[in-house]
């Protein structure tokens, strides 16, 4: 299973030799089997002179006669030199694009993991709740608890006299809200036991009112702090629909927190307070290990220079590392190189479609101090 542990790993690897990437949509929904491989044909044909020819038969063999076609984006690395092979198949799209470096080209992947790694959606309603762990899309783990049953009066009944009679709530009624109450605690206790056990990044509540704003209302502000949405709950609804209204739910989140990012991240930057926008100053950073959050824009390349000795970065024209003294050789794409370094280095990484306030600088950072 991808994950972070996995990331880091793939960051980590260099080869003597250019490692082929490769990404390639294949959601069903949009084109064919056929199509994807005739579009996945024409981008090998464009690197062609710059991959291995073992790596572009490795990439056209699997697709061809191993791949099963499921999932809707698929990630493979191939380098034959270096006896480096990888591939992911994934439930979530993928831009389909082809990189040539000597280190494999991880953005996209970066990317997914910060938008849909580890997630919960709790499903609540006055008589338990239904926990479920999501990775990339994929259910991974689901806890259920199910209380007291919580009946529902008739119409006509619940009121016997006395003190119900003077405007009292009707005993009955009292006895089910109290038990109702007390399931939602209880769920709350499974949820908080859930979320120790497989620390969720992100957490998408699910149900109908009022139990839904009542079981909100007990959440802990750590737990309030990591809900990024809600949802209702249709009865008669599907596993997989579910799963895609959760998923919207959080491209929603995403979208926002995103655009909350790179307003901080260029507000710290004006104020010369732990934030740099631009090439020069975010590889500046990226040298005294500085950079706590990068952000990209997905279509930003552009050449620079690295040290074969102690991996310094730089977009200036240099032969001699001015920190070690070794040599630097010119590298096809200092933004990748650097999304490799935040990854290697403990750092997160956001690469965005597109955003006005990035659109020259085209990266930045939030930085540590």
């Amino acid at each position: 299973m991808l994950d972070e542990t996995e990331l880091r790993e793939l960051a980590r690897f260099q080869a003597q030799t250019p490692i082929l990437s490769v990404y390639l949509d294949v959601d069903p929904t949009r084109h064919t089997s056929e199509e994807y491989l005739l579009s996945l044909r024409n981008m090998l044909k464009s690197v062609a002179e710059e991959a291995a020819k073992e790596d572009i038969e490795a990439v056209q063999r699997y697709f061809e006669h191993e791949y099963d076609w499921s999932g809707r984006g698929v990630v493979v690395f191939s380098c034959a030199s270096s006896d480096f092979w990888r591939n992911y198949v994934l439930p979530i799209p993928v831009p389909s694009g082809v990189t040539v470096a000597r280190r494999p080209y991880i953005s996209p992947l970066a990317a997914l993991l910060n938008a849909y790694g580890r997630y919960a959606v709790a499903a609540v309603n006055q008589e338990g709740i239904r926990i479920v762990l999501y990775h990339l899309g994929e259910p991974v783990h689901e806890e259920t608890f199910v209380g007291e049953e919580v009946r529902k009066l008739k119409r006509g009944r619940g009121s016997s006299g006395g003190a119900e009679r003077r405007g009292g709530a009707p005993s009955a009624s009292r006895h089910m809200e109290e038990v109702a109450m007390r399931n939602l605690r209880q769920s709350l206790q499974v949820l908080e036991r859930f979320w120790r056990q497989y620390n969720p990044r992100r957490l998408i509540l699910a149900g109908a009112e009022p139990a839904l704003s009542h079981f909100q209302g007990l959440l802990p502000k750590a737990l309030q702090e990591a809900v990024i949405g809600t949802m209702g709950v249709d009865p008669d609804e599907n596993e997989v629909d579910f799963r895609d209204r959760a998923l919207q739910v959080l491209r929603g989140a995403e979208e926002e927190r995103k655009a909350a990012l790179v307003e901080a991240v260029v507000t710290a930057a004006a104020k010369g307070k732990d934030g740099v926008v631009g090439l020069d100053e975010t590889l500046a950073a990226l040298q005294e290990k500085r950079i706590r959050t990068l952000i990209v824009l997905r279509d930003f390349h552009t050449p620079g220079y690295r040290c074969q000795s102690c991996g310094y970065l730089t977009a200036v024209e240099t032969e001699i590392c001015p920190f070690c003294g070794g040599a630097c050789v010119g590298i096809p794409d200092a933004a990748e190189a650097a999304v490799t370094r935040v990854i290697e280095d403990g750092g997160e990484v956001e690469v965005l479609e597109n955003h006005p306030l990035l659109e020259r600088a085209g990266i930045g950072a939030l930085l540590r101090y």
